[in-house]
């Protein structure tokens, strides 16, 4: 949660309607708060109000048409509170008169419900990153920047440009730690609105006056937002019928495909020339041979039971296939369970198979297109899961090639990791919101997404980690309570903090901590068994959990294994729900700082993964020299 006290706020717009509440609602949280409006006299009245009641504003007059206005406005501001850390461009005009009777009646909306919003929140930004603020700017778009608006276009239009404009900036300001928000509410009950009902034939009007939505029920929306650290690029719809807010995402489902001659339908994620760049670089320099590891007898000890294989290589994939140039790959904990023989049913049957490949995840691009492949390009970065996915070069089946962005590293944390995250928590731990979720491991390549799913979703997250940086990330990630079991006795902590339990479990552990967490498990408890890597190094010993069924049946709870393998086809819908939040910003990816290049290093990968000392996803860079638009920044 974003505590708002001692924040400093500036409030465009604040002498009336939705921008009056707001300041309002925001000083009773203990912010600080300027109230600037066009009406300076309007600004004073609330900024003498807010001090009434004891809290802290000041106001100014502010022609947000004007770029210097604006400008001294934020060096007032910051003046007065010595910084910025919220910024809510609250400014706006309906329409001044029809659209098609008038041929600049228009432009003054333009210029304060858009491009002033754009100056100001530019301003906002500049501020907030020269004083390293992690601060949060919020936009007042409309129901209208979502809908059309046949009686209003322009305002329509510039509302839409907001939204646009927040969502646009969100991913790179996300990564600067600012977020980036806007509601938009249907018709809102203002002084600017009451106006409109005096107005002749306007009976329609009068007859929606019951669905209007007060300046309460925005300023609550904004708060929100603020307070939600995990929200960014989020749109906020406000119903007025209803009485609800929705989450506003992309509409694809109600598209329907209109077939084009000559206009391709495979939607393409680079330009043409980006493509050819990353075609050059996949394309280049290609060695005779391919590296692979290999395991070729059964162990846990990762080292010894692989090998560095070569094999001959061409620029050319078979029907159906496509050669794809790796370039970064992830590490798991179940990599040892792999070489073990634990995933083809029996040792015997492991066996049978040896010598076979290895590695479950990686991203790379397309150097070659084997016949009857469409949709895929050389050039396309492409992400795979397989059993193959240690080497420098490989031959993916086309129907398994997942077209994605960049090959960047962050995708491949999002793979094993945040698939095992997301569709546990969906499918065994039935998660909804405002319940307490447990999480193990919490800092690991899996649990860092666990933690932000189930806290996004509205729950209480307890966290536990080994160290003090781990701890430090985790708040980062915004979990409630963190436990550095090695400095705090977790069972005795759950007992005090949590006397009634926690709703969900989400346990990769095992051993000691299982037996812990089934304890702590609240009435109808779900636990959620992700793995045990406490037990891997040793050839998974046998756990010895003693009075489990009577534990379950007192407490009506329940424990739920999950394996990702078998839930392939979830992969497909979570997978790109997991991806455009971490484009956007909403959700966070960390990478272990420990850097790994090169398949020959990828013992020493797995080998930190199992010392307890990792944070964050474990990869390895499988290509020497990286390739183009590899950070999300450079696309």
């Amino acid at each position: 949660m974003y505590d708002l006290r001692g924040r400093s706020a500036l409030v465009t717009g604040g002498g009336s309607g939705i921008g009056k509440q707001l300041v309002l609602d925001l000083a009773r949280k203990g912010c600080l708060v300027t109230v600037a409006d066009v009406d300076g006299s309007a600004a004073q009245q609330v900024a003498d109000e807010v001090q009434r009641t004891g809290g802290s504003a000041k106001s100014l007059r502010c022609d947000v048409t004007s770029l210097r206005a604006q400008e001294q406005m934020f060096e007032q501001h910051i003046k007065w509170w010595g910084g910025l850390e919220l910024f809510v461009a609250n400014a706006g005009i309906g329409e001044r008169a029809p659209f098609l009777r008038s041929r600049d009646g228009w432009q003054q909306t333009l210029e304060i419900d858009l491009k002033a919003v754009i100056h100001g929140t530019q301003i906002a930004i500049e501020h907030m990153l020269s004083s390293k603020t992690k601060g949060v700017i919020l936009l007042t778009a409309s129901a209208g920047g979502l809908f059309p608006m046949s009686g209003s276009p322009v305002y329509a239009a510039s509302k839409a440009g907001v939204v646009n404009f927040t969502r646009s900036l969100a991913p790179p300001l996300g990564k600067r730690g600012i977020r980036i928000c806007a509601v938009c509410p249907q018709i809102v009950d203002t002084p600017m609105i009451s106006g409109f009902k005096q107005l002749p034939g306007i009976g329609e009007f009068n007859q929606m006056a019951e669905n209007l939505l007060t300046a309460e029920d925005v300023s609550k929306a904004f708060v929100y937002l603020a307070e939600d650290e995990t929200r960014n690029g989020t749109l906020l719809l406000l119903h007025g019928k209803l009485k609800k807010a929705f989450e506003w995402r992309e509409p694809t489902g109600n598209l329907k495909p209109v077939n084009i001659p000559g206009l391709e339908g495979q939607r393409k994620q680079q330009s043409p020339e980006q493509l050819q760049q990353l075609a050059s670089w996949a394309t280049r320099d290609v060695p005779a041979e391919s590296a692979h590891i290999q395991v070729h007898r059964l162990s846990t000890d990762f080292r010894e039971s692989t090998r560095l294989v070569h094999r001959p290589l061409k620029l050319s994939a078979p029907k159906g296939h496509v050669l794809m140039r790796r370039v970064w790959a992830g590490i798991n904990a179940s990599d040892i369970n792999y070489t073990a023989g634990k995933y083809f049913g029996s040792v015997k049957e492991s066996e049978k198979r040896l010598p076979f490949d290895s590695g479950f995840e990686a991203v790379g691009v397309i150097a070659a297109v084997g016949d009857g492949v469409t949709g895929l390009h050389v050039g396309q970065p492409i992400a795979e899961m397989s059993f193959a996915a240690f080497s420098d070069w490989g031959v993916v089946p086309a129907k398994s090639a997942i077209p994605v962005a960049r090959p960047a590293p962050e995708v491949v944390a999002l793979l094993t990791s945040g698939l095992t995250a997301s569709i546990s928590l969906e499918v065994a731990g039935r998660m909804t919101s405002k319940e307490t979720v447990l999480v193990t491991a919490a800092a690991g390549g899996t649990g860092q997404f666990a933690v932000q799913l189930a806290k996004a979703a509205g729950n209480h997250v307890i966290a536990t980690c080994s160290s003090s940086d781990k701890a430090a990330m985790l708040k980062r990630l915004g979990a409630d309570r963190v436990i550095n079991y090695k400095t705090e006795d977790l069972r005795a902590v759950l007992k005090k903090e949590y006397p009634k339990g926690v709703d969900i479990v989400w346990e990769g552990v095992g051993g000691a901590m299982l037996e812990t967490c089934v304890r702590a498990l609240a009435i109808k408890g779900r636990l959620i068994v992700i793995g045990m890597v406490s037990q891997y190094a040793s050839g998974w010993e046998v756990s010895q959990l003693r009075g489990l069924p009577e534990q379950l049946l007192g407490k009506s709870a329940s424990v739920t294994g999950f394996f990702l393998p078998q839930y392939f086809r979830r992969m497909r819908a979570h997978l790109p729900r997991l991806v455009e939040a971490w484009g956007s910003g909403r959700l966070q990816v960390s990478l272990d700082p420990r850097k790994f290049v090169g398949l020959e290093s990828v013992p020493d990968a797995v080998d930190h993964l199992h010392s307890g000392k990792s944070m964050g996803k474990v990869v390895v860079q499988l290509a020497p020299q990286l390739p183009p638009f590899t950070s999300q920044a450079k696309l």
